[in-house]
């Protein structure tokens, strides 16, 4: 696949294929992923692959704590603690996820869905078990280098998603996950010293589920871009 044809048609996967990604293959793309740009060579990346028991054993604990923060009536989690503070938007930036959620909404909540806060519940358990993902790549990083690390980690975060499509694999970058990060430093070994940035929820994407199909948007190239000079 040509750069910016993956670039294009890259989407986020929010409903997976049972099958487990093999090691050689994550080996693989992981090794071409070294190669992303970063500041000075300093390459302060960090990956947990996840897969098997282990990755069941980190869906379990994550499921358990959605139950318990979620809170329905508000529409949000009572309390979270990322290692990247998770920032009210503003505007334009609130609208252009709110409209995302209302795309996810539509596909997976149709018009005439029994019980909405029922199914939103159980979306949001889906969600927190990677998506039926049967791996993930947790990313993290020295905590004393950020947050200048912050870019790197973008970098190798975009640069995993592009590559996985190579493998027919599909990604889903999330924060979710890690908004307790304590439950992957008491699973994986990860010391306080390390941030945990994100998760990529990755394995092979089920074709026929409708919310991998709804149509993507993007603002206009001029809503964000500034000439000067040329």
């Amino acid at each position: 696949m040509e750069v910016i044809e993956a670039i294009r048609s890259r989407r986020s996967i929010r409903s997976f294929k049972p099958d487990p990604v093999p090691r050689e293959v994550l080996e693989d793309l992981l090794e071409a992923c070294r190669w992303a740009p970063n500041s000075s060579n300093t390459q302060p990346w960090e990956f947990a692959v996840l897969g098997g028991k282990v990755a069941e054993e980190a869906k379990d604990r994550l499921v358990e704590k959605v139950k318990t923060e979620w809170d329905s009536s508000r529409g949000t989690y009572r309390s979270i603690n990322p290692d990247i503070p998770f920032p009210d938007l503003p505007e334009p930036y609130l609208h252009r996820a709110m409209t995302l959620r209302a795309h996810i909404d539509n596909h997976q909540f149709p018009p005439g869905t029994e019980d909405l806060d029922k199914a939103r519940r159980a979306y949001l358990l889906y969600g927190s078990r990677f998506y039926g993902a049967p791996n993930a790549i947790i990313l993290y990083t020295e905590k004393s280098i950020c947050p200048k690390a912050f870019l790197d980690i973008g970098i190798m975060a975009q640069t995993i998603t592009l590559a996985a499509l190579h493998y027919g694999l599909g990604t889903c970058l999330t924060s979710m996950v890690v908004f307790w990060p304590d439950i992957f430093r008491d699973l994986l070994g990860i010391p306080e010293s390390k941030l945990i940035a994100l998760a990529i929820a990755i394995g092979y994407p089920d074709s026929d589920a409708l919310v991998n199909t709804f149509k993507r948007t993007r603002e206009p190239l001029n809503t964000f871009t500034h000439w000067h000079g040329i």
